[in-house]
C-alpha cells in the first residue's frame, strides 16, 4: 500500500512541475509574438530578424503542444494508478475483486469495523468473509472455499474457482446451463451389514441402523409428496461403496442423498455438516493446498453447480431446525460422490460419540426430525430449481 502512496506522490510532482513550465511557457511565447509583431510593424528593414522570431514562435508553438499532450497524459495517470483491477493473478490463478463480483450480483459491498470482515449485502443475502480465510458465511452459513481470500490495496479478491463454485450456483444458478430434473430421488443409508459405521457402546448405538431408520422416514415423506424414491439398501446388508452411485445411475436418479452420523475421539465434538464433492484443482476442505491427484476430473463434477446449491439448502435447513453446531458445507473427493451422474451430497446429522447427542439419537421423535429437516432442504432446493427460468 505504501508503494502505490509513493507513487501517486511522485505522480502529483510530476503533473505540477509540468503545470509550472506550461505557464512559463505561455508567458514565454505571449512575449515573443507580441515583440514579433511590433518589430514588423516598425521597421520594415529589419525581415529576417521578424522571421527568424516567426520561426521561433512556431518552435515554441510546436514544444507547447507537446507539453500539452504530455500534460493531458499525467492527468490521466493518476486514476489509471490508483484503479483496482477487476481481475488479479495470484500464483497461477485468477482471483475477481469482491466489491465488482458483488455489485454484478446487486450487493452492496463494505469492510466491516476493524477491517477484518469484509461484507457483501443485499435484502434478502448476507456474505461475510475475513482476509486470507477459506470460509465464508452466507446468510450465517459456513461454506467452505478452494482457496484462501487475497486483500490488495484494501480490496478484497475471491479465487474465480470458488466464485463460480460457491457464489454463482447459489446466488445466480440461472448463469449454468442444464438445469436438473428432480423426480427420482435415491436415498444412501450409510454403511450396513458387516459394516457398522461408528458406534457408541454406553447407548447401544450403531450407525448403520440410525441411517436406515433416518432414510426410511425421509423416504416416506418425499413419497407423500409424489416424488419417486430408490434406496441403495432398504436393509441390513453391506452394499460397497463403489455400487451406491452405480444404483443411482441405473435407476436414472435426479438427486443422491448420502446419510451418515459421525463419531470422533474427542467426546466434546458436535454439530452437523454436509460435503458436496469437492470441484477439479480444488484441495478438499481438509487439506490446505491442492495435491497432483486434485487435477482429476470426475464424472460428479459434471454436476458442480447443483452440488452446491443442493448442498447449501440441506445444510441450512438441517441447522435451522435442529439448531446445535453448524460445520458448514464442506468438500470432499468421497468415493460415492465421485462417479454420480446427477446432484448428490453426504451428510453427517451429528457425533454418537458425544453423550448428549446420542442421548437425543436414541429418540424415535429427534430422528423423525432429522428426517424432516432433509425433507425440508430438498424441498427448498426443488423450488429454488423452479424459479430457474
Amino acid at each position: 500500500m505504501w508503494v502505490g502512496a509513493l507513487q501517486r506522490s511522485h505522480i502529483r510532482f510530476k503533473l505540477l512541475y509540468s503545470f509550472r513550465s506550461l505557464v512559463r511557457l505561455c508567458t514565454c511565447l505571449s512575449q515573443r509574438n507580441s515583440h514579433f509583431l511590433s518589430g514588423s510593424d516598425e521597421i520594415e528593414g529589419r525581415v529576417l530578424a521578424g522571421l527568424r522570431s516567426d520561426l521561433q514562435g512556431q518552435k515554441c508553438l510546436f514544444t507547447f503542444k507537446r507539453l500539452m499532450l504530455i500534460g493531458c497524459l499525467l492527468v490521466a495517470t493518476p486514476s489509471m494508478t490508483t484503479a483496482q483491477p477487476v481481475e488479479i493473478q495470484y500464483d497461477g490463478r485468477s482471483y475477481i475483486d469482491l466489491a465488482t463480483a458483488g455489485g454484478r450480483l446487486g450487493m452492496k459491498a463494505y469492510w466491516l469495523s476493524g477491517h477484518k470482515t469484509f461484507r457483501l449485502r443485499s435484502q434478502w443475502t448476507n456474505i461475510d468473509i475475513g482476509k486470507g480465510k477459506r470460509i465464508l458465511y452466507l446468510n450465517r452459513i459456513p461454506i467452505y472455499l478452494g482457496f484462501p481470500t487475497l486483500e490488495s490495496n484494501s480490496r478484497l479478491y475471491m479465487a474465480m474457482a470458488d466464485y463460480q463454485h460457491v457464489l454463482q450456483p447459489i446466488l445466480t444458478p440461472q448463469a449454468f446451463p442444464k438445469k436438473p430434473a428432480l423426480r427420482r430421488i435415491v436415498i444412501d443409508a450409510g454403511h450396513g451389514g458387516k459394516d457398522s459405521g461408528a458406534k457408541n457402546d454406553a447407548y447401544r448405538l450403531l450407525e448403520k441402523d440410525l441411517t436406515l431408520d433416518v432414510s426410511r422416514r425421509l423416504r416416506s415423506m418425499l413419497e407423500r409428496k409424489g416424488y419417486e424414491v430408490v434406496m441403495t439398501r432398504d436393509s441390513d446388508v453391506f452394499i460397497p461403496l463403489e455400487r451406491r452411485p452405480q444404483v443411482a445411475n441405473r435407476a436414472k436418479g435426479d438427486l443422491f442423498i448420502s446419510i451418515h452420523f459421525n463419531a470422533a475421539a474427542r467426546t466434546t465434538a458436535e454439530g452437523y455438516e454436509t460435503f458436496a464433492l469437492t470441484p477439479q484443482y480444488q484441495a478438499s476442505s481438509k487439506y490446505s493446498e491442492p495435491g497432483r491427484g486434485d487435477s482429476r476430473r470426475y464424472d460428479g463434477n459434471g454436476q458442480d453447480p447443483w452440488n452446491t446449491l443442493l448442498g447449501y439448502h440441506v445444510q441450512r435447513s438441517l441447522v435451522q431446525t435442529m439448531g446445535g453446531t453448524d460445520r458448514g458445507l464442506k468438500r470432499a473427493r468421497f468415493l460415492v460422490l465421485k462417479h454420480l451422474d446427477c446432484p448428490g451430497v453426504l451428510l453427517e446429522l451429528g457425533f454418537v460419540s458425544n453423550p448428549e447427542t446420542a442421548h437425543k439419537v436414541r429418540s424415535a421423535t429427534f430422528r423423525q426430525s432429522l428426517a424432516q429437516s432433509l425433507y425440508d432442504g430438498i424441498i427448498q432446493y426443488h423450488k429454488r430449481l423452479q424459479r430457474i427460468p
